[in-house]
């Protein structure tokens, strides 16, 4: 009797095997989230923004007086960028238009062309089925969940053994550098989408249902471009070209069929509206110039290779101890101590591919003269891009390796490759006892390093005592096998959820955008106008995006080198725009004095100073937030009565600079010089409807005027005067304008 139970029980478990393997990761995640499924705390950093800044510090004082708790001061890119652009995306999306400009940042800038934007993302339809944190929760739990189950599907099909797929999807969705990156919802977005394409890619050329699979692949290239990140994307992109060269290198072409031509048409045409306007953007931006690669950090320094096996040999910044390079984030390659065994294990020659493209992908991280050739050379793309990132592909190829291992100790094999495994990492943690025990590294760091070297010498020690006991069972032991098997899968999930649970904050539902006093007042407020905060302590760059408020400033790697030239000379109070500008994706001005500061349309400003100034008046404070309102406003849009006309931009920053340029009043354009008529105080201009990317004006006037526009030049604006396109030019450096004829009309400024 008891044989016939085994015998069925085998059989079931042989049969629903994918079934229960995927239902044991899809449990793995939901315990690694269950402070989200069981008490609605949100995996988002929201716990920075009222613990960082203020008014939101402000608003708490009553109930923290030394300010919200927050949990990792690193992670606040999620607040500041991701979440406020998103929010406008979904917003756009609402009231019937396509996300085209966000004029809330920089003093306005491409949304769609803001690749980090996600905005034709198709999980973006969550945003329209539940609250937007409720949304954006579930897209952050998509990253781990959905690449973790691709990643098991493509390792079935590869012909792994269950429970080393299962392995493997661990390793992927819980590593080092989708934890790190996983509050984001762009890169992690963007990577999920790779095993998808290279099972789409075998099932495509070994498989039935072509068409579908065809499809699954198109989706799946789709997706990862619109995900949010062009790098990881770009990484994504090459491996899969790499892996489809390398699984087809013996073949022959014979013919050319018309599917290899219609799929990347299909794909080009398919994200053609984000590309054509990303690219046109990047020309126009700092970033098109390279980076500032040899700033520390930049390329993996070769001791942050021991985060492959202790993580925080070099502290957290989680518990405020972290003592290695400049960032954390960009340095941490871990999947776990037992998942780096097993992918030593699994190297063979029919993994080499995943081998080999691990050691390049080091090579061009690691801090050397070969990873800095690209920037010396000034490589177009290449010597923009940060190379830690390609972090994403070293531990998604180790992942792969992993499932490889553990694979074969399932079957008995590579006893010796099992033993030189033990023996590479014991060697490792060895000599980081040393390190801290001699010292070879700074005193005051040594106990954060001992401290955190416990854990993973301990599940080495049990990870050595399990490979001893594998070793000595007989072959014939299967069912055994697999029960220690299982078991050590076990032990790599507790490994590397501890991990993510360190580091990856949940917070309270009410801490996800609060409104305050003050933001309530600016929203009030008719548009349009901007703000500038001269406090960095105060609302960080993009963040009042959220709230649909225009700034001047702003936190993204790519903006117009225009105006890094022309806050640069605003700060400087002198017509400088001579590099280097000091700026670091984050362009946030704080004086209030500049001549230049009237025209970019600043009409109040947040301030934790008093200023007793005839240029400002309080409005209201809110704690030690203060609200003033510029004394001396430009509109956003009005009629130029005094011209000069300039060939070069340093004469223009020049003339802006004079004492014979008033804002307001003057215009000083780049384009030839032309006569319109004399102005009179009948003349008018009013903003009858405005939103970010479009507004209407009527305007009066006895001649020929010329309208200055404050918004961003852009050749995606169009200027429509009674419904007839008219032509714009550059004027004060930044902004644009044209001829309005006389008598009344309707002017419309929109971005298409």
């Amino acid at each position: 009797m008891q044989v016939i139970f085994f015998d069925k029980a085998r059989s079931f478990l042989k049969r629903y095997q994918d079934i229960l393997m995927i239902g044991c990761f899809v449990l793995i995640v939901l315990v690694f989230f269950y402070k989200t499924v069981c008490f609605l705390k949100l995996p988002i950093p929201s716990d920075d923004l009222v613990g960082l800044y203020h008014p939101w510090r402000d608003a708490y004082a009553h109930t923290f007086q030394n300010g919200v708790p927050y949990k990792n001061f690193l992670i606040t890119d999620p607040i500041r960028q991701q979440i406020p652009w998103r929010k406008q995306v979904i917003d756009a999306f609402k009231t019937g238009h396509m996300p085209l400009w966000d004029a809330t940042s920089f003093s306005g800038v491409p949304l769609l062309g803001n690749i980090q934007s996600g905005a034709l993302y198709p999980l973006n339809v969550l945003f329209f089925v539940f609250p937007f944190e409720i949304a954006w929760t579930i897209l952050i739990i998509s990253q781990p969940l959905l690449g973790g189950i691709f990643l098991y599907l493509f390792l079935r099909h590869k012909k792994i053994l269950a429970l080393g797929a299962l392995t493997g999807a661990v390793c992927f969705s819980l590593s080092g550098f989708s934890i790190s990156w996983l509050t984001w919802g762009t890169i992690g977005s963007t990577l999920l989408w790779l095993p998808l394409m290279l099972l789409s890619f075998e099932k495509i050329h070994g498989g039935k249902r072509k068409g579908l699979w065809r499809l699954l692949f198109i989706f799946s290239i789709v997706s990862s471009f619109f995900a949010g990140h062009i790098q990881v994307f770009f990484y994504s992109i090459l491996l899969f070209c790499l892996y489809a060269l390398w699984t087809h290198r013996g073949m022959k072409i014979k013919k050319i069929y018309l599917m290899h031509i219609l799929t990347p048409l299909l794909v080009i045409a398919l994200t053609f509206p984000v590309w054509t306007r990303f690219i046109s953007f990047y020309m126009t931006s700092a970033r098109s110039g390279g980076t500032n690669w040899e700033t520390e950090g930049f390329f993996i320094p070769l001791r942050h290779l021991i985060q492959f096996v202790v993580p925080d040999f070099f502290g957290n910044p989680t518990t405020l101890n972290y003592w290695g390079t400049w960032n954390y984030g960009e340095l941490v390659g871990y999947i776990g101590v037992i998942g780096l065994i097993f992918a030593i294990i699994g190297l063979s020659k029919a993994t080499m591919f995943w081998g080999v493209n691990i050691a390049l992908c080091l090579l061009f991280a690691i801090n050397s003269p070969i990873a800095r050739l690209p920037y010396r050379l000034h490589i177009p793309f290449l010597s923009s891009l940060q190379p830690t990132r390609l972090l994403s592909i070293v531990d998604f190829s180790l992942s792969i390796l992993a499932a490889y291992g553990i694979s074969e100790v399932l079957k008995n094999n590579k006893k010796k490759q099992f033993m030189t495994a033990i023996v590479m990492v014991g060697i490792v943690l060895l000599g980081a006892w040393i390190s801290v025990l001699k010292p070879y590294i700074p005193v005051e760091n040594v106990s954060v390093a001992k401290h955190n070297l416990i854990l993973p010498t301990a599940l080495y020690g049990v990870m050595f005592c399990i490979s001893i006991v594998l070793l000595w069972m007989k072959s014939s032991w299967k069912t055994v096998r697999v029960i220690v098997c299982l078991g050590i899968v076990g032990l790599l999930s507790f490994e590397l959820i501890r991990f993510g649970w360190k580091f990856t904050p949940f917070t309270d539902r009410s801490y996800f955008f609060p409104k305050t006093e003050i933001i309530e007042q600016l929203q009030q407020i008719k548009k349009p106008f901007r703000v500038l905060a001269t406090d960095d302590r105060l609302i960080p760059p993009n963040v009042l995006g959220f709230y649909n408020i225009e700034t001047v400033s702003g936190y993204d790697p790519i903006y117009q080198s225009r105006y890094e030239e022309y806050i640069a000379a605003m700060e400087r109070g002198e017509p400088n725009i001579t590099p280097p500008f000091g700026f670091n994706r984050i362009i946030s001005p704080k004086t209030i004095t500049s001549p230049l500061l009237p025209l970019l349309n600043v009409h109040y400003i947040l301030s934790m100073d008093t200023i007793t100034s005839p240029l400002v008046r309080l409005l209201r404070e809110e704690g030690t937030t203060k609200l003033y309102s510029v004394a001396q406003k430009v509109p956003r849009a009005y009629f130029a009565e005094q011209f000069f006309f300039e060939k070069s931009k340093e004469d223009v920053m020049k003339r802006l600079y004079s004492k014979e340029f008033i804002p307001g009043k003057s215009a000083v354009i780049e384009d030839e010089g032309f006569i319109v008529g004399e102005g009179f105080k009948e003349d008018t201009v009013d903003i009858t409807s405005y939103e970010g990317d479009r507004m209407v004006l009527q305007t009066a006037s006895k001649n020929a005027r010329f309208l200055v526009i404050g918004n961003m030049m852009d050749s995606h604006w169009e200027v429509l005067i009674d419904k007839k396109k008219t032509n714009i030019v550059r004027v004060n450096y930044l902004f644009f304008g044209c001829i309005v004829p006389d008598g009344t009309h309707e002017v419309a400024v929109q971005y298409k």
